[in-house]
């Protein structure tokens, strides 16, 4: 099964966000969050996402094909090359994280993205960044080096760039972050009991990889 990477087009964002829905599936913090699903204003919100983010000069949207199944996505990825916050844009910005997602319990997603903004300011402050908004397999792609094949993209544009790499793990990415040489900075867990009928703890790791040789800068 011939694998390949290739750079995003805008025809490909519905796929995209299908793909996105589908490797979410068995993630137990999403079906408490989305006891109805995602709608499909949601959906659309995502493609048309997609689609503006191709003609971003700081954003890079990659995909992986299968060349022996009619070029079937099975991976995608969206890295983002952000620019320096300052304290306005961080309020805004987790403003803009909770309205993104209307149809979703905001009582347990809104202490969700509060610590995950809190945590990403705290970490990376007012300096530019290379972040790992998403990273998506189908389900019956995994473990064939799909998200090996994203990630060193990444890596590679990392060193180019010559800045940190930011990116938040849930406990199914956790290892493969590890592996591919992050390191984990803070974390933020929850006991899924509280919302019913969720059981077990939910983390979420909020991790870095520094390019070598990297200094730290200010803008």
């Amino acid at each position: 099964m011939p694998l390949e990477l290739r750079l995003m087009a805008k025809d490909d964002a519905q796929e995209a966000a299908a793909l996105l829905v589908a490797s979410y599936e068995n993630n137990a913090f999403r079906a408490i969050v989305y006891p109805n699903g995602m709608s499909k204003a949601s959906i659309d919100k995502i493609v048309e996402g997609r689609q503006k983010a191709v003609d971003d000069p700081d954003k890079y949207l990659l995909k992986v094909v299968d060349t022996d199944n009619s070029d079937k996505m099975a991976g995608c990825a969206v890295w983002e090359y952000t620019k320096a916050m300052t304290d306005e844009d961080w309020e805004r910005a987790r403003n803009e994280a909770l309205d993104s997602y209307p149809e979703a319990r905001h009582d347990i997603l809104g202490e969700f993205v509060a610590k995950e903004q809190d945590s990403k300011r705290r970490i990376m402050g007012h300096t530019r960044w290379f972040e790992l908004v998403a990273l998506n397999t189908l389900p019956q792609y995994q473990r064939r080096g799909v998200g090996s094949m994203l990630m060193k993209w990444g890596i590679e544009k990392l060193e180019e760039m010559n800045f940190p790499i930011f990116l938040v793990s849930t406990d199914q990415g956790y290892g493969f972050y590890l592996k591919h040489g992050f390191k984990e900075i803070e974390r933020w867990e929850a006991d899924m009991s509280q919302w019913p009928p969720g059981q077990g703890m939910y983390k979420n790791v909020f991790l870095t990889r520094m390019p070598s040789g990297y200094a730290a800068r200010s803008s």
